[in-house]
């Protein structure tokens, strides 16, 4: 079944009892349980829950496989086969799934993650299998044989089990955390208004100092790198591009943008990294501060170590393209950790110094170090109906290079959190995508359909948003995001 679901996309019907069972995760007793238990447990739950659930049906399926020969002695083996098959397909469609308000054999409106057909002939066909594999071994009643024999037979099993305890520990692991990936990609394309996971150029937010971008043309572009290195370079784009690259996702984020404000978005860019360009020109010793210049007259600046971070580059292709006029045409620099304003668009010109330099912003009363702060937005102002009594409300988050460890969520006004499912982030640089999955009588309060939802993030460093609300000068906004979100009807 495992292997139906991760190679061939197919429902398995151990996904569909693990879902009916973690239900239960909802009710209070068992919620304020899970999450009342020390380490951190809750964060893994239903992890533990999978591995119980696979446990479970593991266990009733070598009881069964004891009983096989009984039965099949009685009613011949294809007969044994088919009744089993019929059992377990009436079980599935007339008992889990009606009980998950999936309708008879899940043909409900509501069943939109597990297509009927495929799941039904994946569980047939598991049967089937299981049904002629174990009834092909004999009976005790008709095996032959002298005692010794039987225990060398034995002996052979004990040998093979040992030996495959550690791979099937191993394969079943490594399903279970690709199942519950699966189920997160599944949950997370689901939800109506959530950001996608890489903005497209076109939706990509715009800030500049001036109206209008310069118009650059890249085949007389020049960079000049200069300043304090042994030797100053002039690149054309042709030899920039010739130089090894690295294409990876990577956020941006405004140092103007407001709590819950869309001036943020992750591209995916192609570019070299800055610091085997400044390897080339050769930095002297003593240099700190690396001076950024603009064609459109923007300077910026930022410390030598952030240039030679693994994530900053020279980056010219924005979604394989080269990048648009408007976000840098024919380079611009990415700094992950930093804000905005010291990425530099349609850069020109690299400048090493051994003293401080004040930027365009920077003279103007904004943060020189423009470390990116902590922040979590609510995208959905219309709840996800899940088709089985729950509802989603998802976002983003981003905490620069410290990453996104958690995310929480409140519909009380923040009397009490609810841990989000975070959405495996594809590298150090990215925003992590979050969802909050609330039920009935959660998400619908006395006050009518609308409900207020409140979100805050927790680094990798392990400390919490601020609720401390700051404007974005001089250094970016801070506070809790806060959205009235509707429930869609039932």
């Amino acid at each position: 079944m495992l292997t139906a679901r991760f190679v061939w996309g197919v429902a398995s019907p151990i996904e569909v009892t693990f879902d009916a069972v973690a239900r239960f995760l909802g009710v209070p007793w068992v919620f304020n349980l899970v999450h009342a238990a020390p380490f951190g447990f809750d964060r893994y739950a239903k992890f533990v829950l999978f591995g119980l659930v696979l446990l479970i049906l593991t266990a009733v399926a070598w009881v069964l496989t004891r009983r096989v020969h009984t039965w099949v002695d009685r009613v011949g083996r294809r007969t044994f086969v088919l009744l089993a098959t019929t059992a377990v397909t009436l079980t599935l469609g007339l008992l889990v799934l009606p009980a998950m308000g999936l309708g008879a054999f899940g043909l409900s409106e509501a069943n939109r993650a597990w297509p009927p057909l495929p799941l039904h002939l994946a569980a047939a066909a598991t049967v089937i299998a299981w049904g002629f594999v174990a009834s092909g071994r004999p009976s005790r009643a008709r095996a032959g044989g002298t005692h010794q024999a039987q225990r060398r037979g034995v002996v052979r099993m004990l040998g093979v089990g040992l030996l495959g305890v550690p791979a099937g520990l191993g394969l079943a692991w490594r399903w279970s955390l690709a199942l519950a990936q699966g189920m997160m990609a599944d949950l997370f394309d689901a939800i109506a208004g959530l950001s996608p996971r890489v903005t497209p150029a076109s939706e990509h937010y715009v800030v500049s100092k001036g109206l209008f971008p310069p118009r650059v043309n890249g085949d007389s572009w020049r960079l000049e790198i200069d300043g304090a290195v042994e030797t100053p370079l002039r690149l054309d784009l042709a030899a920039l591009e010739a130089l090894p690259s690295v294409t990876r996702p990577t956020t941006l984020v405004c140092i103007s943008n407001p709590v819950g404000g869309d001036l943020i978005g992750t591209s995916r860019w192609t570019g070299v990294r800055l610091g085997d360009v400044l390897d080339l020109a050769g930095v002297d010793e003593g240099a700190f501060e690396v001076v950024l210049f603009g064609a459109d007259n923007y300077t910026e600046s930022f410390p030598l170590d952030a240039a030679y971070r693994e994530g900053t580059i020279l980056a010219y292709a924005m979604e394989e393209a080269p990048i648009p006029a408007k976000h840098g045409f024919p380079v611009r620099v990415l700094v992950p950790g930093i804000y905005g304003m010291k990425n530099v668009k349609w850069v020109e010109r690299i400048e090493i110094r051994s003293e401080a330099y004040l930027g365009y912003w920077q003279t103007r009363g904004w943060s020189e170090e423009a470390i990116v702060k902590t922040m979590s937005r609510i995208d959905t102002d219309v709840a996800t109906d899940l088709g089985d009594g729950r509802w989603a409300v998802a976002g983003i988050a981003f905490a620069g290079l410290r990453g996104v460890e958690a995310v929480q969520v409140s519909v009380d006004s923040g009397v009490t959190w609810l841990d989000a499912v975070l959405e495996p982030a594809p590298n150090e640089w990215s925003w992590r995508r979050w969802a909050a999955i609330l039920d009935a009588e959660t998400a619908a309060p006395s006050v009518g359909r609308l409900f207020e939802v409140r979100v805050r993030a927790l680094d990798g460093e392990g400390v919490l948003q601020t609720e401390t609300v700051a404007p974005p000068l001089p250094d970016g906004a801070s506070g809790i995001h806060r959205l009235i979100t509707r429930v869609p009807p039932s």
